[in-house]
């Protein structure tokens, strides 16, 4: 899940699936590398792309020009996206039909996501400063049917293009990314069957606001944004309010107006519970004294109402401010 701006469909990390048997599903990929400057951004499929639009030009089949040149020569980002979404060459078609500009510039975005990889894996090194035990999987740029994801895999983070704009790029970009691999160490803390549970048996809207909060969290350490930038000052100026019917309804499973849906109150933001976990994890940091364990912990998490009762989120909000 893109719920910023076009919604980082929170699916930021909905599942985690992939076109795998379910005894290769078990754990994440083992192409990791612990040095954040070893960290692969993957364009293959973006070039494979940019090659098969060049093809429609010329007329012919458009299903089996963008089945040929971009499906079946697809990483393991694609597989991942492809399965997790149900990409197909006859729904992208029918996308590039309605959003012609948007991909035939495709190729001047790739141009700037290059020009960003610097940005990017300083961004990295970033985790790496802040979670010692930190390790990459790739990082995948695709093309999708223009709706705008930025999620998670077994394969590691994959991101769409299609949809963003240069100055998008060039921008809140670094803040999804480092959320999406916060997931993935999340991941490596927890194991996948754990980090999967929340979305299954054990799903709370306190499981998945602290997961996504985590996330937002570190992401705002690193880069000074959120993914969910507009709802940071709406939860800051209503937080004890939103405290107050947020206890209600936290161990139930439904995510109501919280996260993933729009509000029923236009003048609230999508996606609060972002901004809440944030501070739950932020109150829980106040509070430790040895950083690294406490860090280790952070990922770790699975006993949600243990881990906001260590926060005292209920007593530590309104005496600080999550930054500016």
């Amino acid at each position: 899940m893109r719920c910023i701006a076009v919604y980082l469909v929170a699916a930021t990390t909905l599942a985690l699936v992939s076109p795998m048997t379910a005894q290769a599903q078990m754990k994440l990929t083992d192409n990791l590398a612990s040095d954040p400057n070893e960290a692969e951004f993957v364009y293959e499929d973006i070039h494979n792309f940019v090659r098969a639009f060049q093809l429609l030009a010329g007329g012919g089949d458009s299903v089996a020009i963008l089945q040929a040149e971009y499906f079946d020569e697809g990483s393991p980002g694609l597989g991942a996206f492809v399965f997790r979404y149900d990409l197909t060459a006859e729904r992208l078609v029918r996308a590039i039909r309605e959003h012609p500009e948007a991909y035939a510039a495709v190729g001047s975005k790739l141009e700037a996501l290059a020009g960003e990889v610097p940005r990017y894996r300083a961004a990295y090194a970033e985790i790496k400063r802040l979670i010692p035990d930190a390790a990459f999987p790739p990082t995948y740029f695709l093309i999708g049917a223009h709706r705008g994801i930025g999620s998670g895999s077994e394969e590691g983070p994959l991101v769409t293009i299609e949809g963003e704009s240069v100055e998008d790029i060039q921008g809140k970009f670094v803040t999804m990314l480092v959320h999406e691999m916060v997931h993935m160490e999340q991941v490596q803390a927890t194991g996948l069957d754990k980090y999967r549970a929340i979305f299954g048996p054990e799903k709370s809207l306190l499981a998945l606001t602290i997961r996504e909060g985590i996330a937002e969290y570190y992401a705002h350490q690193i880069t000074g944004r959120m993914t969910q930038e507009r709802a940071r000052p709406f939860v800051l100026e209503h937080e004890r309010e939103l405290w107050e019917r947020f206890q209600p309804e936290m161990l139930g499973t439904e995510t109501g107006d919280w996260m993933w849906s729009r509000p029923a109150d236009p003048e609230q933001p999508p996606h609060i519970a972002y901004v809440m976990g944030a501070r739950i994890t932020e109150a829980y940091f106040a509070n430790v004294e040895d950083r690294d364990r406490a860090t280790r912990e952070v990922l770790s998490v699975v006993d949600y109402p243990a881990f906001l009762e260590r926060s005292g989120y209920g007593e530590w909000i309104g005496t600080v401010t999550l930054g500016n």
